[in-house]
């Protein structure tokens, strides 16, 4: 499935790159060579929270775009959410002298000055998944929110026969949990006009999250499904369910293990995968095109890498590799 998506993208994105792939004095690579690289040119990915399994799917997708085109990928980050402690791993990278870094950016404004530094002296610079706006990267790649809010309420509220009430479990005041709140509210509105939400702070902590959905699926009896919004909601949600002993339909966030197995066993109905094997893949893409001089557009400034339903049906797919 998710080679499948990065497929789909493979035709929208060549139209607008490969065609400009022809050595030509329109942009295209001088020595002709288009999309076929060399080993000796490495390529780095870079993050915060290393090590968690999110970072794999987009390694894995990053790993396959190198091998496709004959390059090495590597991988390394800071082991948690220090904003300097990112900042010193980037520059580290740097010192390197590689040919292209993709970075998630802990703080969308405290990284804008070595990504710029880097794009000075000639390394190709993307971000994913979280942004760095003011920096001058040329591109940037990550899950559309209000897209993914839509899309998960095109399959929750159908389970709940399109009425009752919703707990919505979320990080209130994240943006990019903000924003798949009111895509899921927007299209409820539209759509499901029966349905009304009852919105849960779930504080970015399991057990706060867990907690506070306790307290509201006692507060209200007649709630029929809850949607959890994010990764921390994701994980403490379908506890807290359970916990209740109440039948509900439950559509979870992200695919960390625990989520997965709970929707191989049947104890919820799916979750919102974000399409990191995509961000990955294209990040990749991206930077060798950059870095060869390959289009001569501007890269995409923003490019949605989607969502996926995971189920009982496709839930297989998404487990980490070993």
């Amino acid at each position: 499935m998710k080679r499948f998506l990065a497929l789909i993208l493979v035709a929208v994105m060549m139209f607008s790159l490969v065609a400009c792939d022809s050595g030509s004095d329109t942009g295209g690579d001088k020595e002709g060579k288009g999309y076929v690289g060399d080993s000796s040119e490495e390529y780095y990915m870079v993050t915060f929270l290393s090590g968690i399994d999110y970072w794999k799917y987009c390694f894995e997708g990053f790993e396959d775009a190198a091998k496709a085109l004959g390059v090495t990928a590597k991988y390394t980050g800071q082991k948690d959410t220090d904003v300097a402690g990112q900042v010193a791993v980037l520059e580290q990278v740097i010192a390197q002298k590689p040919k292209g870094i993709a970075v998630t950016a802990v703080n969308s404004t405290a990284l804008a000055d070595t990504i710029d530094s880097a794009i000075e002296q000639g390394i190709a610079v993307v971000t994913f998944d979280s942004d760095s706006p003011t920096s001058k990267r040329p591109a940037y790649l990550g899950t559309g929110n209000y897209a993914a809010g839509q899309k998960a309420a095109e399959f929750l509220i159908p389970l709940v026969n399109y009425k009752g009430k919703i707990a919505v479990l979320y990080t209130v005041g994240a943006e990019n949990s903000e924003s798949r709140v009111q895509g899921f509210e927007d299209w409820c509105k539209a759509n499901a006009p029966q349905v009304s939400l009852i919105k849960v702070n779930d504080a970015g902590n399991t057990t706060v999250a867990a907690d506070n959905l306790a307290a509201a699926l006692q507060a209200n009896d007649d709630i029929v499904g809850v949607f959890c919004v994010d990764g921390v909601a994701g994980t403490a949600g379908p506890t807290a369910v359970a916990e209740s002993g109440k039948d509900l339909r439950v559509l979870a966030f992200d695919v960390d293990v625990t989520v997965l197995d709970k929707i191989k066993s049947g104890e919820i109905d799916g979750t919102v995968a974000q399409g990191m094997y995509n961000m990955g893949y294209w990040s990749l893409m991206m930077l060798f095109t950059e870095a060869h001089g390959l289009s001569a557009k501007p890269l995409p400034g923003n490019l949605d890498t989607g969502v996926t339903i995971v189920t009982k049906e496709n839930v297989d797919d998404f487990y980490p590799k070993k």
